[in-house]
C-alpha cells in the first residue's frame, strides 16, 4: 500500500484510470499516462505508463516496470527495460529508492516506441511457427500455448509486432489469473526487448 501511496506523490492523479488485476495470488496495477500516447498508425495508438506487481505469496517479488497499453484492442504489455526493479517484501529499499527507479523506467519506456515500429517493419515468414518457439523458449504451458495462437488468428499478420501482440493478446483471455495473464504480458514484452 505504502508504494500506490508513493506514486500519488510523484505526480500521479488520483482520478487518472489505472488497469487492476487482482486475485489471491497476486496483484497488478497498471498505470497508463494518456499524455504520453505515441501512434503506430493513424488508427492504432500506444500508451506507456508503469506497472505495479507483487504477490504476498512468493510468486514474485515487488515489480516496477515499463507497461504499454494498446487502444485499438485493450492489451497491454508488461516490458523490461535495464532499469526494471524487484524488491524483496522484507525490504525497505524500495521506499529509498523509488523516486528514482520510477523515474528511470518512465526514461526508458521511450525506447519501446522505437521497438515497436522495427517490430512492425520486421517480416516472419511463418508467424505461428515463431509463436510456437517462443512459447518454449519461455517455458510457457501447452495451454498458454495454444492460448496465443488463438489470439494471434484474432488480428493475423506476418510481423514481428503480430507475434507480439498475440502474447498480450493472450494475456487478456477469459479465466486466466493475474499471474497467468502477467506471465503472458510480460513474456510480449521480453520478446518486443529483443528486437533491433
Amino acid at each position: 500500500m505504502e508504494v500506490l501511496t508513493k506514486i500519488l506523490e510523484y505526480g500521479f492523479d488520483p482520478a487518472a484510470e489505472v488497469h487492476l488485476s487482482l486475485d489471491s495470488e497476486m496483484m497488478v496495477l497498471k498505470v497508463p499516462e494518456y499524455d504520453r500516447l505515441f501512434r503506430l498508425s493513424e488508427n492504432d495508438k500506444i500508451i506507456p505508463g508503469i506497472s505495479i506487481a507483487n504477490s504476498e505469496v512468493g510468486i514474485l517479488a515487488l515489480s516496477i516496470e515499463a507497461f504499454y497499453y494498446r487502444l485499438v484492442c485493450s492489451n497491454g504489455m508488461i516490458a523490461k527495460t535495464s532499469v526494471d526493479a524487484r524488491y524483496k517484501h522484507i525490504s525497505r529499499r524500495i521506499m529509498d529508492e523509488f523516486p528514482l527507479v520510477l523515474e528511470n523506467v518512465i526514461s526508458q519506456s521511450r525506447h519501446g516506441q522505437d521497438r515497436f515500429q522495427i517490430s512492425m517493419q520486421t517480416s516472419v515468414s511463418n508467424p505461428v511457427s515463431t509463436i510456437e518457439t517462443f512459447a518454449r523458449q519461455f517455458a510457457l504451458t501447452r495451454n498458454e500455448t495454444e492460448v496465443v495462437k488463438n489470439a494471434f488468428y484474432l488480428e493475423q499478420g506476418a510481423t514481428m509486432f503480430h507475434v507480439i501482440n498475440s502474447f498480450t493478446r493472450a494475456g487478456q483471455w477469459p479465466g486466466l489469473s493475474a499471474s497467468d495473464a502477467y506471465r503472458l504480458e510480460t513474456t510480449g514484452g521480453r520478446i518486443l526487448a529483443m528486437v533491433k
